[in-house]
């Protein structure tokens, strides 16, 4: 039976579009071949357009899909991320309901702010998914609404049919007074979640130097979220694609 993929969901608007459009064409540069492991999804807020032009380049190198979300229409932090992540998930249960899309395992949920570090990331995020047997899996973090941790919305979770209804149809939203990785915790530990080393998410770190960068190569790190410039990039594809 072949192995079921990935689909890397990148969420962004228009006051990040610039960058998650270089973090997408990084996705495609580190990718040596056409991908058979992973699909890509664009995905844009609702009022914000789809780049035509990088949509092309990654096609190059993977599958892509791309929408507008314009059924949850939130702006301002945390709801419009909220919104963005409500309606990826609501896109691939109508998509898999239509079997439109392939059955994949997982979906990453990534923002203009996380970035690839090494070229094997996708095959070390498949691994980390598959051992950790969970609905969610990504950087536990130790704050959540009743003191027992998050994980980080910068995350993979499942595509299985009964997980992507739950979330879709019978949660299908959140407060917009807190992000929804957090408020929403207690339910997801229940449904059960796992930390995973190779995906970590640092809090507003405005840049990252050579030393930092190297350790956080050191560190076995394949995702990394929160740098909020795009000194990240320039360092990996120094140190990979130069």
């Amino acid at each position: 039976m072949k192995e079921q993929k990935l689909i890397l969901a990148l969420q962004f608007w228009d006051a990040d579009k610039k960058q998650a459009m270089k973090v997408a064409r990084l996705v495609a540069d580190l990718q040596p071949n056409f991908c058979e492991t992973a699909d890509f999804l664009f995905v844009a807020r609702f009022d914000c357009t789809q780049d035509e032009e990088t949509i092309r380049y990654v096609s190059r190198k993977f599958n892509v899909q791309h929408f507008v979300n314009s059924r949850f229409r939130g702006s301002e932090w945390p709801h419009g991320c909220n919104s963005l992540w409500f309606g990826v998930q609501d896109y691939l249960f109508k998509m898999q309901e239509a079997k439109r899309i392939p059955d994949y395992k997982a979906v990453l949920t990534f923002e203009a702010d996380a970035c690839p570090i090494h070229p094997a990331w996708i095959a070390e995020l498949s691994r980390a998914w598959d051992l950790a047997k969970a609905k969610m899996v990504g950087h536990l973090l130790p704050n959540g609404p009743d003191g027992k941790g998050h994980i980080n919305g910068n995350c993979m979770s499942s595509c299985d049919k009964e997980f992507l209804h739950w979330i879709a149809r019978k949660i299908g939203g959140c407060t917009p007074q807190a992000g929804w990785d957090y408020i929403l915790a207690p339910q997801f530990r229940a449904k059960g979640w796992a930390d995973a080393p190779c995906i970590r998410s640092w809090y507003r770190n405005p840049s990252v130097d050579e030393a930092t960068f190297q350790t956080i190569v050191s560190q076995g790190i394949a995702l990394l979220h929160g740098v909020k410039d795009d000194s990240l990039i320039r360092h990996v594809r120094r140190r990979f694609l130069t």
